[in-house]
């Protein structure tokens, strides 16, 4: 009987585990999906659809345009919107889940900075002009991460676990694109730099995947970190501020210093640096393609501008070069 109830009593046990790791491991985590799933305030939300974005708060409103694939932000002369934004705002609204429902007074919604007077009216629409979503931001969470936010026309106040402000609210910032340039730094075969008086150019040899300096007819051999860092910096820089200003109170009509990347192709960008702003430690900068007055901080400047000992790898005596290109000499 003893070894007849030890395999029945082991028989339960494995039946037991079974079941539990059946549960675990297909059940559950359908019954997971299908409530994340039904949590989610706009299920039916195609972002593909949205041609139009609505921010609105208090006296601001932005909006955000779709037009030829690239987003533009309308309401400031139809610059190119912040593409990386945009795509996290659409993503934000298409994941929007009610985590928590918190109350559906509507005498609470002043508590919870979710009165239209206070709130941020989030708006999407297609190219039809229907509505597609229409939300309310309000205040931040019990955690950092976390927002309050209800549904136009419905008073129900909801936590959710997405932080909402960082994402959608640029109230007292720009929708504008931060970034100056955008290209591949590996595609950097030559930088042409202008600092005063001091001219120079670092070029790549290709085939040896080595930087040089060339200095009037003198040739170095450059630290190859200090350079990749410049065109690293170049490649990816942003503004800190945009200013409407005659190019000459920025210092931009005769710029003092300037640096060129010219990438394998042939295509170059140039950056132009003006005048310190008073009292702070910005300077105007603008790309030589564009009209628009940026601000860059000195540090930004600092990593493009090095002196030629930061970028020359030895003290040894300089190379003849076979011929020097006449964009090498100072001119």
């Amino acid at each position: 009987m003893i070894p007849q109830r030890v395999w029945l009593s082991g028989s339960l046990l494995v039946l037991a585990l079974i079941s539990i790791l059946v549960y675990e491991k297909g059940l559950k985590p359908a019954s997971e999906k299908r409530k994340e799933k039904s949590a989610l305030v706009y299920p039916k939300l195609d972002i593909s659809k949205v041609q139009r974005i609505e921010l609105a708060r208090e006296n601001k409103k932005d909006l955000l345009v779709l037009s030829d694939s690239n987003w533009l932000v309308e309401t400031e002369n139809n610059y190119p919107a912040d593409p990386e934004g945009v795509e996290k705002l659409l993503e934000a609204s298409k994941a929007l889940t009610c985590n928590e429902q918190i109350t559906s007074s509507e005498q609470e919604l002043e508590r919870f900075e979710l009165t239209e007077a206070k709130a941020l009216s989030v708006k999407l629409l297609n190219d039809k002009s229907d509505t597609l979503a229409h939300f309310y931001i309000g205040k931040r969470g019990t955690t950092y991460s976390s927002s309050y936010f209800r549904k136009a026309h419905d008073n129900t106040i909801c936590l959710t676990y997405q932080n909402l402000i960082t994402i959608f609210d640029r109230t007292t910032d720009s929708w504008r694109d931060k970034a100056i340039f955008r290209f591949n730094a590996n595609d950097c075969k030559s930088l042409e730099i202008e600092d005063g008086a001091t001219i120079f150019t670092l070029a790549k040899d290709l085939k040896e995947n080595k930087w040089e300096l060339f200095d009037k007819n003198d040739k170095y051999p450059s630290a190859q970190w200090a350079v990749e860092g410049i065109c690293q910096t170049l490649s990816k820089i942003q503004t800190q501020g945009f200013y409407q200003i005659p190019l000459k109170d920025a210092g931009l009509d005769k710029p003092r210093r300037k640096i060129t990347a010219t990438l394998v192709g042939d295509k170059k960008y140039t950056l132009l640096i003006g005048a310190k702003l008073k009292n702070q430690n910005y300077y105007y900068a603008k790309s030589e393609a564009q009209g628009t007055i940026f601000s860059l901080s000195e540090w930004q400047i600092n990593s493009l501008f090095k002196n030629k000992k930061e970028l020359i790898e030895t003290q040894t005596a300089p190379k003849q070069p076979e011929s020097s290109p006449s964009e090498f000499q100072e001119q």
